[in-house]
């Protein structure tokens, strides 16, 4: 890992991590418009699927106000078989609000950059540090709010964030749009990253 780069645990650079909850009613009370409801399903491996996005009504959503997504904020499942999968919200799906199997982590840009720590959750390495903190302790996999408050990465400067972020978040925009060439271009970004995190490879940031 790369000397430069501080660990530094996500509860740091945050402004709020929490998990979601499911309107009374559960699916009897989904509908085909209204504010959208993610649901572990619609959060994949750097990729948002919008298949199966779940609808409701504004009285429903009003009561769910409490886990009400913004701008930027980086989705991770924390139960269940997909466990640690992890995207960040298109900004075409808000209003939304998550359900208990999906958290939220909202990062502070005054101290990180999402789409860096989204790549970075998401990337093959630290996924499986996420894997194997889910499996610990339990029968069924789960991720705590603790689990990912103290949960830590390695994180250049915020400057270095940003341009790594545009980098290989084009991998994320190209595997959104080609479906055919999904394996491929996730193996490619997660290759860059792991030569980005071993200094194999370095970004240079004009200043």
């Amino acid at each position: 890992m790369r000397n430069e780069w501080t660990p530094t645990p996500l509860k740091a650079i945050t402004l709020k991590i929490g998990s979601g909850s499911t309107p009374k009613g559960g699916k009897e009370v989904y509908q085909e418009t209204g504010v959208a409801l993610i649901r572990s399903m619609n959060v994949q491996d750097g990729v948002f699927d919008y298949g199966g996005l779940a609808r409701i009504n504004d009285a429903h959503a009003k009561k769910l106000s409490g886990v009400s997504l913004a701008k930027n904020d980086v989705l991770l499942n924390i139960t269940g078989a997909s466990v640690a999968r992890c995207c960040i919200v298109p900004e075409d799906v808000l209003p939304a609000r998550v359900n208990q199997h999906v958290a939220i982590i909202r990062i502070d840009p005054e101290k990180a950059d999402a789409r860096f720590i989204a790549l970075m959750l998401s990337s093959a390495y630290h996924k499986t540090r996420l894997l194997n903190i889910a499996s610990t302790g339990g029968t069924r996999e789960a991720l705590t709010k603790e689990d990912l408050e103290l949960f830590e990465l390695p994180l250049p400067t915020p400057l270095e964030q940003r341009r790594i972020g545009d980098l290989l978040g084009a991998y994320d925009d190209l595997i959104t749009t080609n479906t055919l060439r999904n394996a491929r271009l996730s193996q490619t970004r997660d290759a860059i990253l792991l030569r980005l995190l071993s200094g194999q490879l370095t970004i240079h940031v004009a200043e």
